[in-house]
Parts: structure tokens; C-alpha cells; sequence
């Protein structure tokens, strides 16, 4: 008795629950209303016509024109670099990209070398190659130096209860990040990226 007694309380709450929420007054914000009220509501564009679901990736070698660094000052977020492709690249047994064509790309971020053995850090990115569409582009590259925080920051903490004492790591810097012809940058072509697939 207690159990279809509880079954019939649940029900009759339920109800009551969708009877009361159907008949809720909806509530305006009288601020949105003002300040969005003269806003044009346009529909966002679709890409569904577009493929970028492809997995499909060609690797793109580079090696760096001219050598930078963290050690210089001459090193900026968006200065532009000159690369090279190392090898020829190919896509279903034809060269798409040959070696020596030139590629442009930018220094996005740049982090000099700090101190209880912070790396110094070049992020390049946005790159460009000459016939080569550059949404089909995807990669960016990574070059830290010498990271010594990983030794540095257990010393630190194991000296800290000494007064003063953990603070001298602070001392201890990181190493310059420099990219030169000696590494090779690796950036991924997509092929099938953007294109249109009929409806």
C-alpha cells in the first residue's frame, strides 16, 4: 500500500510540476533588451559545403634561412622568417612542392631565457608557401633551450625553511633558444581541406 501510495505521490508531482512550468511568465531583462534591442541578427555562415574533416596529412620539411635566437635583441612577436623546403614533397606520385621553394612564416611568440631555469622559448607559426593554399597549412613550431627548471625548483623548495637561502636559485637561468639550419621544421599539407563537396 505504501509503495503505490508513493507511485501515485510522484505522478501528482510530475503533474503539478508541468502544469505550473507551462504557464510561467517569461522574464525579460530590461538592460539586453535596450542595449541589444537595435542589433542586427544575421544567420552565421555555414560551411557545410567544406571538408576539413580529412586526417589526411603530407609533411612539409623546412630548414630556417637565417639563424635566430633569444641571446639577440634583434628577435620581435611578428618579425617574419625566411625558410626553405629541404626535400621534394610529393601527393599521389607527383611533386606538389619542390626542394629549395622558398616558405615565409612568423614569429609569433618569443620568451626570453628566465630565471630558476626558465627556458627561453620561439614559437613560429603562420606559415606561406607560393601556390599552396594556406587554410590547407596546419602547424606551428616550437623551439625552447636548455630547461633547468625541473632541477632547480626541487633545490628551491628543499632550501626554502632555511631563510634567504631558497631565494638564490633565483640565479640560475635557463638556456637561449636558437633555431638554425641545423633543425628541421615540420609543417603538415592537407590536400583535401576546403574542398567543395557537391550537394
Amino acid at each position: 500500500m505504501n509503495k503505490v501510495f508513493n507511485k501515485f505521490l510522484f505522478v501528482i508531482t510530475i503533474l503539478a510540476f508541468c502544469a505550473l512550468s507551462s504557464k510561467a511568465e517569461i522574464l525579460r531583462d530590461e538592460f539586453i533588451d535596450e542595449t541589444l534591442g537595435s542589433v542586427e541578427l544575421t544567420k552565421p555562415v555555414s560551411y557545410d559545403k567544406y571538408n576539413y574533416e580529412s586526417f589526411e596529412g603530407i609533411p612539409i620539411k623546412l630548414k630556417i634561412n637565417e639563424k635566430i635566437t633569444t641571446k639577440k635583441d634583434g628577435i620581435y612577436d611578428g618579425q617574419m622568417l625566411n625558410f626553405t623546403v629541404r626535400t621534394n614533397v610529393k601527393y599521389k606520385n607527383q611533386i606538389i612542392i619542390k626542394q629549395g621553394t622558398p616558405v615565409k612564416a612568423q614569429v609569433s611568440t618569443y620568451l626570453t631565457k628566465g630565471m630558476n631555469g626558465i627556458p627561453g622559448t620561439i614559437i613560429v607559426d603562420n606559415f606561406q608557401i607560393d601556390g599552396i593554399d594556406s587554410s590547407k597549412i596546419k602547424g606551428f613550431y616550437i623551439k625552447k633551450g636548455l630547461n633547468l627548471s625541473l632541477l632547480v625548483f626541487p633545490i628551491k623548495w628543499a632550501l626554502t625553511p632555511i631563510p634567504g637561502v631558497g631565494s638564490l636559485t633565483n640565479f640560475i637561468l635557463g638556456g637561449n633558444a636558437t633555431l638554425s639550419d641545423k633543425d628541421t621544421v615540420i609543417i603538415y599539407y592537407y590536400p583535401l581541406w576546403g574542398k567543395i563537396e557537391k550537394l
